[in-house]
C-alpha cells in the first residue's frame, strides 16, 4: 500500500508555489518532446554529491505527471542509500535488488496504492556490488517491460561523481536531469558530473535547482 508522506508537496498542497515549480518542470519536459510517440520514456535523476534532493524532486515530479493523466513508474536504483521507500512508505515488496538477483519476477516488485497510475519499485537490500546488478541484462529487460506499460519511468540514482551507478544506467535512459542544491552544490563538482554524463553519451536535459529562492 502506498501512503504518501509530507515531502510530497505536489500531492498535499497542489496550489502551493512549490507545486507550481514541479508543474513548470513537467511542462519543460513535455516541451522537449519526450512524451511524444509510442513507448514510455526513461528519465534518470542524479547529482554531483549526496543530499542534493534528488529523491524529493523525482517523487514530486512523478506525482505532478500522474495529476496530468500520465502513467508513471518510479524506480529506486540507489541500492547504496535508498530513499523512495521512505517517501512513499512502501511495504510488501523485496524490490529491485531481489529482481536483479533473480529472486523475484518483475511483476512482483512494484507497489501500488491510493494514487492512481503510479507504481513504485523500491531498492530492496543486497550484498552484491550495485554496479554489477545495475549493469546486468535484467536491468535493461526491466526497463523495456516498464516502457510497455508506463508513459514515464523515473530512475533515482546515487551521486554520480562518487559512484558509477548513474553512469551505468545513463545509456539505458532517454535523458538525464541533474539535481543541484542552491547554495550547496559546488560548480567544480557539477562540471565534473556534466563531463561524466557526456562521456556516457546520454542527453543532459537540464539542471533542477533545489531550494532556490
Amino acid at each position: 500500500m502506498l501512503r504518501l508522506n509530507r515531502s510530497l508537496i505536489a500531492d498535499l498542497n497542489p496550489s502551493s508555489h512549490v507545486s507550481e515549480s514541479f508543474r513548470s518542470l513537467r511542462t519543460y519536459i513535455r516541451q522537449l518532446g519526450l512524451l511524444k510517440g509510442s513507448g514510455g520514456q526513461v528519465l534518470l535523476f542524479t547529482s554531483a554529491e549526496g543530499g542534493e534532493g534528488k529523491t524529493t524532486i523525482l517523487s514530486n515530479l512523478a506525482v505532478s505527471f500522474v495529476q496530468d493523466g500520465k502513467k508513471v513508474a518510479v524506480v529506486d536504483c540507489n541500492l547504496r542509500k535508498p530513499g523512495l521507500h521512505s517517501v512513499f512508505d512502501v511495504e510488501g515488496s523485496q524490490g529491485l535488488a531481489a529482481y536483479l538477483s533473480g529472486y523475484e519476477e518483475a511483476k512482483d516488485i512494484a507497489v501500488f496504492g491510493s494514487l492512481a497510475n503510479l507504481a513504485v519499485i523500491p531498492a530492496g537490500r543486497t550484498s552484491v556490488s550495485p554496479p554489477d546488478l545495475l549493469g546486468s541484462d535484467k536491468m535493461a529487460g526491466l526497463l523495456e517491460e516498464l516502457k510497455a506499460s508506463y508513459d514515464l519511468i523515473l530512475l533515482d540514482t546515487p551521486q554520480a561523481v562518487d559512484y558509477s551507478d548513474a553512469r551505468i544506467l545513463a545509456p539505458l535512459s532517454d535523458g538525464v536531469i541533474i539535481v543541484a542544491r542552491h547554495g550547496r552544490s559546488k560548480r567544480e563538482a557539477l562540471r565534473r558530473l556534466k563531463g561524466l554524463m557526456e562521456q556516457s553519451g546520454v542527453r543532459i536535459l537540464g539542471i533542477a535547482m533545489n531550494q532556490a529562492k
